[in-house]
């Protein structure tokens, strides 16, 4: 009798354990298959499109389309990384329904070729002389480039609902030009790097909604911001300053919250006409 109860209990006790072994592996499967599922999903959102510039140089860009009466927002990057290294911000800002267009700079990313690249510039330059030189030649061609970006995302929402600008670092100059060629609705700024002539024509500008964000010891950029922040009179305004002196780019990678406070951000400044 006791050995048959001794089978019995092997035998429930290697049924419990199959079945246990059976939802692991189920929910294990579960989880690779959502997984799967959404990176496609994620990968499927955007669209990798290109733009032709005014002097027939072809700029690369990721398109994410938004509802039917949204606005828009075009981002760029800064001069140590690409428009990919931006993908969780502008994917936060398309969360809000927004047509996004993140555009990447003549020379870099996927718009580098043999004659306008960046890393070509960073590897062959003797100094940083030179190196400034060179970059501020290439950076010449990023204001009709950045127009030109507009003018695609605008035909492409078709909806005459207004559009922001989102830049970093050495691009923050491009979204006073473009503003003041085009009715941008709100601007965000990430370290700005502006020269003394860039925040003199930003004062030119009529009030608009600004986001400036630096860290504390990235100097120039924290004055910038605070400069800019000062002279902005419209209440929809924000700075924030953070410590240490990590990049636009850093500081959005460790402090994730970020971006969703700039999507948010700009869903309350870009509503629908």
């Amino acid at each position: 009798m006791k050995f048959f109860r001794q089978n019995g209990y092997k035998s429930i006790k290697h049924s419990v354990l199959k079945f246990i072994f059976f939802l692991l592996s189920f929910s294990v499967t579960q989880q690779v298959v959502a997984q799967s599922t959404l990176v496609k999903a994620e990968e499927n959102l955007a669209q990798t499109i290109a733009i032709t510039a005014p002097d027939k140089f072809t700029l690369s860009a990721q398109l994410i389309t938004g509802s039917a009466m949204a606005g828009g927002v075009l981002v760029l990057h800064d001069c140590q990384n690409s428009v990919k290294d931006f993908q969780s911000l502008y994917s936060a800002i398309a969360e809000q329904g927004f047509f996004v267009l993140a555009l990447d700079l003549r020379g870099f990313g996927a718009s580098e070729s043999e004659v306008y690249s960046h890393k070509n510039i960073r590897q062959q330059a003797d100094d940083i002389v030179s190196y400034q030189g060179q970059l501020a030649a290439l950076m010449l061609h990023w204001q009709k480039d950045v127009y030109k970006a507009y003018q695609y995302l605008q035909t492409k929402m078709n909806n005459h609902q207004p559009i922001s600008i989102v830049t970093s670092g050495c691009s923050s100059n491009q979204a006073i030009y473009l503003a003041e060629k085009a009715p941008v609705k709100s601007l965000v700024m990430l370290a700005p790097e502006l020269s003394y002539a860039d925040k003199e024509q930003f004062k030119h500008l009529a009030d608009m909604p600004i986001y400036l964000l630096s860290a504390k010891h990235l100097t120039e950029a924290m004055l910038n911001a605070q400069e800019l922040f000062e002279w902005s009179g419209d209440r929809h305004s924000v700075l924030q300053i953070f410590k240490g002196n990590g990049s636009s780019y850093n500081l959005l990678k460790h402090q994730s919250y970020l971006n969703e406070n700039i999507a948010t951000w700009l869903q309350s400044t870009l509503k629908a006409n």
